[in-house]
């Protein structure tokens, strides 16, 4: 039986490292997963703002259009107000920003419901598990990120962006974990 150098062992030490390994690559789909979600649910917010801007310069560009209509304005003018209003209006449909936000919304929730796995696991689960059934988990659960991970829709610069200022103040970790 060969015996690891550095403590004498026999398993111990291989044992260690893939325990080791387990606990970091945990690490590293919490981070992953963590950004993603911070990114979709930034990038849900601003779809938000942008409808609320979009359907704000619409109604009231609708309502000028409206009001000088019944006025002495020029019909040069009255047509320009006219088509800002058609386009703000239709450019809110084609833009579809209640489904975007929606979208990323459900997909800033899905990504936090693994991170919240992959915490319980490493937490409390893998501690009564073999190392062979831990692997296991930890496969589904890059399963589970890669799938998200490809069917989500893509993220904004600005989203990645403010998401990374988000994890860079720590302002997604709990309370708790910062003790």
């Amino acid at each position: 039986m060969l015996s690891c150098p550095k403590c004498r062992c026999a398993r111990g030490c291989k044992e260690q490292n893939m325990l080791e390994n387990i606990r970091k690559e945990l690490k590293r789909i919490d981070e992953d997963v963590s950004f993603s979600a911070k990114g979709h649910l930034e990038s849900a917010m601003m779809w938000r703002y942008a409808e609320y801007a979009l359907m704000l310069l619409s109604s009231v560009s609708l309502c000028i259009t409206l009001t000088f209509t019944f006025g002495n304005l020029d019909k040069i003018w009255l047509s320009v107000l006219s088509i800002i209003s058609g386009s703000l209006t239709v450019f809110l449909i084609f833009l579809r920003t209640q489904e975007k936000h929606l979208a990323h919304s459900r997909c800033g929730n899905q990504y936090l419901a693994l991170r919240d796995k992959a915490r319980v696991f490493a937490e409390l689960g893998s501690k009564n598990m073999d190392i062979e059934k831990q692997i296991e988990y930890l496969k589904r659960l890059n399963f589970e990120k890669s799938v998200l991970n490809k069917e989500s829709l893509p993220i904004s610069w600005l989203g990645y962006w403010l998401a990374g200022r988000q994890i860079q103040r720590e302002s997604h970790i709990y309370q708790v974990d910062k003790e």
